[in-house]
C-alpha cells in the first residue's frame, strides 16, 4: 500500500471520499496553467488565468513580465485555491 502524500487531506462527509492537497499542486499548476484549474473544475480561476494571459500577450515587451507574474502567482496559489474549494463544498479537513 502506498504511503499517503504529505499535505492536507479532505474528506467528503457524505460518502467518505478523500482527496489530498499537496505542494505538487504548485508544480502541476505551473506546468499546465489554466488547463490545470479547468481539470480541477475551478472554472472561474481557469477563466481569469486564461484571460490575464491573453491580455498580457499583446503588451509586448512588458506583457512578458505580467504573463510570468500571473503564471507563477497562480501556481503558488494553487494549494490554497484547492483548499478553499474543498471547504466551500463542505468537505472536512482530516489531516494536515
Amino acid at each position: 500500500m502506498a504511503a499517503a502524500p504529505s499535505g492536507m487531506v479532505f474528506e467528503n462527509p457524505e460518502n467518505g471520499q478523500r482527496e489530498a492537497v499537496t505542494n505538487r499542486e504548485i508544480l502541476w499548476a505551473f506546468l499546465l496553467g489554466p488547463v490545470y484549474f479547468a481539470k480541477k473544475a475551478e472554472w472561474l480561476h481557469a477563466g481569469i488565468h486564461a484571460l490575464l494571459i491573453l491580455i498580457s500577450i499583446p503588451l509586448w515587451p512588458t506583457g512578458v513580465l505580467m504573463t510570468l507574474g500571473v503564471w507563477v502567482g497562480y501556481a503558488c496559489a494553487a494549494p490554497t485555491i484547492q483548499e478553499y474549494r474543498f471547504q466551500r463544498m463542505g468537505w472536512q479537513k482530516v489531516a494536515g
